[in-house]
C-alpha cells in the first residue's frame, strides 16, 4: 500500500474515465466511472491510515480495486515488467465490496521501450473496469513518483493523449474537423501544431485543433498528415489524420442527332473515372417542339452490362465501378407529318458526380435520319395520291377533287398546272381557279391566279384533300358544236417527284338531258325550188349552228305528183 499512500498523500483524489484528475473537496462526490483514491483509518489502535481504490459504478455500486492496483504498482516499483510475468503474478479482480484473482497479464507494453519511458496499455486494469485513460494516468503518476523518489508527492505533469482520426471527403472537396485530446492535468492548456504535410493536398491546422484539408485537384485516394498536441510543459502526443478522398467522376453525354421516326435515339453518358461508391444522376427530357407522345421506352444499360432502374423522377442509382451508360429512347411512329421535332436529353449529377450536359435529338419523318437495322424508313411527307376527272357541260364548273396521302400538322405547299387537251383557253378560264379547303373547322375558298398555266398555294395543316374549280366557257348565242373537249390539271406537293393528273371533259352534246347544253347542229329549213322541166332543182338546206366536227346528214326523196320518170331518183 506504500505506493498508493504516496500517490494520495493525505487527499481524496478522483480520476475520471477520461483520465482527468481532481481533488475531492466539500460536497463533491464521485460519479459513475470515477476511480476514487482515499485514505481511511483501518487500524484504530495505532491510528494508521491506508489508501483504498474504489471504482464507482451505476446506482452507487463500488468495486474495490485496492489490492489489484497496489500489487501492480509494487511490482513496477521493484523493476518488474508485468508483460513478462507468468500466471504466478495475477491481479485480484475487484468485485462489489470485495476482491478476487484475475488470471491475465496486467500491463502490455507498446514497442520495446523500457519502463522508465513507456506508456503502458493496461489490459489487466481495463479488465477490472478502468478506462484506458484512467490506467494511463495511474501509470504516469507512478512513473513520476518512481523517478522523483520522494516519500510524498503532488500530482505532476502528465502527457496529453489524443486520438488518430480517419475522415472521408469527395474529390475536389475540402473537409474540416476538430482534433480532441485529454490531459490528466486539467489546468494544462493544449495546443495543436501541424508536424507533417499531406502528400496530395494542403491543410491548415489551428492551435485549437480545428483543421481544414483540401485535396489536390482531381486527386482521389489516401492521404494523411500529422499534428502534435502539447501541453506547454513538455508533454505531447502525435495525432495522425488519415484522409480518404473518394473519386468523383465527371460525367458528360454524347449521341442523339437525327433519328428517323420510329427508330431509336442512342446516347452515351461517359464517366471520366469509375467511382468506388454508388452514385446518383438524373435524366430529363426537355422538349423543344417534340412532345412526350413522340417518345416510347427509355432504357439505361451500364458498362458492366446491367440494366439500371429509372425511377419515376428520372433518377438512376449507378453502381460503383461503372465507366459509362448507354441510353436508348424509342421514338413513336405515326402517319401524321409533323416535320422536324426536337428534344434534349439532359443528364444532371445528383450525388457523387460532377459535370453533366445535354444532347439534342431531332425526330425526322421525311424519310431522312438514322434508321434502325431491320426497320423500314418512315416518310410521312404528304403526297397527292389522286386527282379526279370531272365531266361537265359546257359553261359549268369543272371541279377536281384532290386527295393527299396523309394529314400534316404543317402547311403543305401545293403546286399545280393546267394544260390544254382538245379544249383550249376559249373553252375554259385558264387565268383563275378557285381552291376550297378547311382551316380548322371552317371551310374556306380562295381564288388563285394562273400564270402560264402554273399556280400554287399553301394548304393549311389538318387537310387530307381539297378541291380545284375551273370555269368552262359556253358558246352563248353563237353556239358551235365541238363535241367532247378535254383539259388536264396536274397536282403535286412541293417535294413530290411526279404529279398526279386529272382530266376534265367538257360536253356540249346534250348528254345532261333536256335542259343541258346541246350544240349539235340540226336542220332548221329546206327550200322548195321551182324549175322548168329538164333543169336542176336546187334545195337549200339550213342548219341550226356551226359544228367543229363533221355532221352526218340523212336525206330522202319521195314522189309527189312527179315520179321517177320526171326526175332522176338515183343520183343527186
Amino acid at each position: 500500500m506504500a505506493i498508493l499512500n504516496k500517490l494520495v498523500s493525505g487527499q481524496s483524489t478522483v480520476i475520471d474515465e477520461l483520465g482527468n484528475v481532481r481533488i475531492l473537496n466539500g460536497d463533491d462526490t464521485p460519479q459513475a466511472g470515477d476511480l476514487l483514491l482515499a485514505q481511511v483509518i483501518t487500524n484504530e489502535s495505532n491510528n494508521t491510515p491506508e489508501v483504498t481504490a474504489q471504482l464507482f459504478g451505476q446506482n452507487d455500486n463500488t468495486t474495490d480495486l485496492t489490492a489489484d492496483i497496489a500489487e501492480i504498482f509494487e511490482a513496477l516499483e521493484q523493476g518488474d515488467d508485468p508483460t513478462l510475468l507468468d500466471d504466478s503474478f495475477a491481479t485480484a479482480a475487484g468485485t462489489v465490496d470485495g476482491s478476487s484473482l484475475i488470471n491475465s497479464t496486467s500491463v502490455v507494453r507498446i514497442g520495446d521501450e523500457t519502463i522508465a519511458n513507456t506508456e503502458f496499455t493496461t489490459q489487466g486494469l481495463e479488465e477490472l473496469g478502468l478506462s484506458k485513460t484512467q490506467s494511463l494516468t495511474l501509470l504516469q503518476q507512478f512513473n513520476l513518483l518512481i523517478n522523483d523518489g520522494a516519500d510524498s508527492v503532488e500530482f505532476q505533469n502528465s502527457q496529453p493523449i489524443g486520438d488518430d482520426v480517419t475522415v472521408t471527403t469527395n474529390e475536389d472537396t475540402s473537409v474540416t474537423g476538430t482534433l480532441k485530446a485529454t490531459d490528466a492535468n486539467v489546468d494544462d492548456v493544449l495546443e495543436f501544431t501541424q508536424s507533417s504535410s499531406p502528400e496530395n493536398g494542403s491543410v491548415i491546422v489551428n492551435s485549437d485543433g480545428t483543421w481544414t484539408y483540401t485535396p489536390n485537384e482531381n486527386y482521389d485516394g489516401l492521404d494523411s498528415f500529422e499534428v502534435i498536441v502539447s501541453d506547454g510543459k513538455g508533454g505531447s502526443d502525435t495525432l495522425v489524420v488519415n484522409v480518404k478522398v473518394t473519386p468523383i467522376p465527371e460525367i458528360s453525354i454524347t449521341g442523339g442527332g437525327d433519328v428517323n421516326e420510329g427508330s431509336t435515339a442512342n446516347y452515351t453518358i461517359n464517366f471520366d473515372k469509375p467511382s468506388d461508391q454508388t452514385t446518383t444522376l438524373k435524366l430529363t427530357n426537355e422538349f423543344v417542339d417534340a412532345e412526350s407522345e413522340d417518345l416510347e421506352s427509355l432504357v439505361v444499360k451500364s458498362s458492366t452490362g446491367d440494366i439500371l432502374t429509372v425511377n419515376p423522377d428520372g433518377t438512376i442509382q449507378v453502381p460503383s465501378g461503372v465507366t459509362s451508360l448507354e441510353v436508348t429512347i424509342e421514338t413513336y411512329p405515326d402517319n401524321v407529318y409533323e416535320g422536324d421535332e426536337s428534344f434534349q436529353l439532359v443528364v444532371t449529377p445528383i450525388t457523387g458526380l460532377v459535370g453533366g450536359g445535354s444532347s439534342l435529338t431531332t425526330i425526322k419523318d421525311d424519310g431522312t435520319g438514322k434508321v434502325d437495322e431491320g426497320k423500314e424508313t418512315d416518310n410521312d411527307t404528304p403526297e397527292v395520291t389522286l386527282v379526279s376527272s370531272p365531266t361537265v357541260e359546257e359553261g359549268q364548273l369543272a371541279t377536281f377533287d384532290v386527295t393527299l396521302s396523309n394529314v400534316s400538322d404543317l402547311p403543305t405547299k401545293i403546286e399545280m398546272s393546267l394544260a390544254d387537251g382538245t379544249a383550249d383557253g376559249s373553252d375554259y378560264t385558264d387565268t383563275t381557279v378557285i381552291v376550297t379547303y378547311f382551316e380548322g373547322n371552317e371551310e374556306k375558298s380562295e381564288p388563285l391566279t394562273v400564270s402560264n398555266g402554273q399556280f400554287s398555294f399553301d394548304l393549311p395543316a389538318g387537310n387530307t384533300g381539297f378541291t380545284v374549280e375551273v370555269q368552262t366557257i359556253s358558246d352563248g348565242n353563237a353556239p358551235v358544236y365541238e363535241g367532247d373537249e378535254t383539259f388536264t390539271l396536274a397536282v403535286a406537293t412541293e417535294t413530290q417527284a411526279t404529279a398526279k393528273l386529272g382530266q376534265a371533259t367538257i360536253q356540249d352534246g346534250g348528254e345532261g338531258g333536256a335542259q343541258s347544253d346541246d350544240d349539235r347542229p340540226e336542220v332548221t329549213a329546206v327550200s322548195s325550188p321551182t324549175v322548168e322541166e329538164g333543169k336542176v332543182a336546187i334545195f337549200d338546206v339550213t342548219l341550226s349552228n356551226v359544228s367543229d366536227l363533221p355532221t352526218k346528214i340523212e336525206m330522202s326523196l319521195a314522189d309527189g305528183t312527179a315520179d321517177g320518170s320526171d326526175y332522176t331518183d338515183t343520183t343527186v
